[in-house]
């Protein structure tokens, strides 16, 4: 069993780690094994993306995607890699402290909007692979819009058990539902077969251990959750809760400002929240937009 499946099965018991017996002294063994030998503490949270390696390995194609709308045609992916380098740029650092104050659960980050059809989906696949790319940096992306489950769809991997099984189902290891990806440092978690009491399990207490067992003390690993909009379904509103940094994507032209302040509304003010002000591209599918960043919520919205 490995470290993370004790672990897990630590928090559906409600057991403390166990502590180790007395054991008489004894003297130092002839040899000592090589470093690489040495077990992991059983108390050294093991690094998620490690956990993930048995799994069978989602291929992101990056040409079929690009023909779904959901990643930029060629002629735009250099200059929307660098819109996403500007983007992510401030997550991290809230997430890491890395060049600024840190965010109190800052890798723990949500991207929503206020209705469907503002470019979430998009923005969050893109930045996931932005986030990739940082070599001290690894990422889970969560599909967290249980009901659509897009992105779980959109990857070939709807019928794989996922977030919502793992939450049901207390007998479930976070290593038997995280699947790796082809992108080096990216691992994928399912939204998870469709359950009647989706809202529930999400602001359970069970939720709030798997999600502080993924969370990587040392702030390195994030998990990047792509939630539903805010004002079509409680389930956003409820995952906000679990966060410490949230980016609402606005479609330039085309979201009404007091749907972007009642979706402000629906959420924790003491939140780190950011804007993120997308204009669509147009003809390549109603979730592909060109994104520019917008700033901090204090400075738009509210």
């Amino acid at each position: 069993m490995s470290t993370i499946e004790k672990a897990m099965q630590r928090l559906r018991t409600g057991e403390s780690p166990p502590s180790k017996p007395a054991t008489p002294s004894k003297p130092p063994p002839a040899e000592r094994p090589p470093p690489e030998e040495h077990a992991r503490p059983a108390d050294t949270p093991l690094p998620v993306h490690e956990t993930v390696m048995q799994q069978p390995t989602v291929q992101l194609d990056l040409h079929r995607l690009r023909r779904m709308g959901i990643y930029p045609p060629v002629s735009m992916e250099k200059p929307l890699r660098d819109q996403y380098r500007r983007i992510k740029r401030p997550l991290l650092a809230g997430a890491t402290g890395r060049g600024a104050a840190g965010v109190e659960r800052g890798n723990l980050i949500m991207v929503t909007s206020a209705v469907a059809g503002e470019g979430k989906t998009f923005t969050t696949l893109n930045l996931a692979l932005s986030m990739a790319r940082d070599p001290d940096i690894t990422i889970t992306l969560v599909d967290g819009d249980v009901s659509r489950a897009h992105i779980t769809r959109m990857l070939g991997v709807a019928e794989r058990p996922g977030l919502l099984d793992l939450l049901a189902d207390e007998s479930l290891a976070a290593g038997e539902v995280i699947l790796p990806t082809s992108v080096d440092s990216l691992s994928l978690l399912p939204a998870g077969r469709q359950h009647a009491l989706s809202e529930e399990l999400l602001s359970s207490e069970r939720m709030e251990r798997v999600v502080n067992a993924l969370a990587d003390p040392t702030r390195r690993h994030i998990l990047l959750f792509d939630s539903a909009p805010l004002l079509a379904s409680p389930e956003a509103v409820t995952l906000s809760q679990n966060v410490g940094q949230i980016l609402l994507v606005v479609k330039a032209s085309s979201t009404l400002r007091h749907q972007v302040t009642a979706a402000m509304d629906t959420l924790d003010p003491n939140k780190a929240i950011q804007l993120l002000l997308n204009q669509s591209l147009g003809g390549l599918g109603t979730d592909d937009y060109y994104g520019s960043y917008y700033g901090d919520a204090a400075d738009g919205a509210r």
